[in-house]
């Protein structure tokens, strides 16, 4: 019966599982012998299917190898299932080494009269290379992580961005370079030397006038000459 068991197995994967399958490490490589030390249902075979039962890998879909020799001594679906495998994952794929992504680790359970139950226990892992650890490939992106700012970068600022408002009764901020003034509105800076140039022509301007004003005051408007 435990030939007839090996044969039915080879059926696609069902969708509704019976358990999980724990194993006696989280991660390893796909040519070491054994895949793992142990593997072991995390429940017992459903009433009836507890006759022979199997620990075998595949893809999600199948089929399914067998990474431990069959169970045949009966009585599995009193007590959970546990098996020691004897082989490496290539070795179970007829040393193909396993392609990246998802592959089951799974527990089937058998009938001596109905053959495989059409469920499993189940337990995911990812391939990566030669290495695989338990769990399904990480899909998508981690929830809960910065927004991004007007720059599109996580955290960073735009600098063209337009700066808050000043909250009610605070000062707000000054921005730029501050130049002194002189009063009377005339600007100290890079840009208004010709400003100061303009005053200082003027006051030599008014010098001169005044000079001249001044000389003219003094003439003598007439009088007798001297011989």
């Amino acid at each position: 019966m435990a030939a007839v068991a090996c044969l039915l197995a080879a059926g696609p994967a069902a969708a509704a599982p019976l358990g999980t399958v724990r194993l006696s490490q989280t991660s390893g490589t796909v040519d070491a012998t054994p895949i793992f030390a142990t593997a072991t249902a995390s429940g017992a075979c459903p009433t009836g299917y507890g006759s022979n039962a199997q620990v075998r890998i595949g893809p999600p879909a199948g089929p399914f190898a067998n990474v431990a020799k069959p169970l045949s001594a009966g009585g599995y679906d009193r007590t959970a299932v546990s098996a020691q495998p004897n082989r490496s994952f290539l070795t179970a794929l007829g040393n193909t080494p396993p392609v990246d992504g998802e592959w089951w680790v799974v527990v089937e359970c058998f009938s001596e009269t109905l053959g495989m139950h059409p469920d499993r226990f189940v337990t995911p892992i990812t391939v990566s290379g030669r290495q695989w650890r338990v769990g399904a490939p990480a899909g998508g992106a981690p929830v809960g992580g910065p927004e991004p700012s007007a720059s599109g970068a996580a955290g960073v600022t735009d600098p063209s961005a337009t700066p808050p408002a000043a909250s009610p009764g605070t000062e707000p901020a000054v921005t730029g370079t501050i130049e002194p003034r002189l009063t009377g509105g005339f600007r100290i800076g890079s840009a208004s030397f010709a400003n100061v140039w303009w005053i200082l022509g003027l006051v030599g301007v008014l010098a001169v006038v005044g000079a001249v004003s001044l000389a003219a005051r003094r003439r003598p408007s007439g009088g007798t000459r001297l011989r």
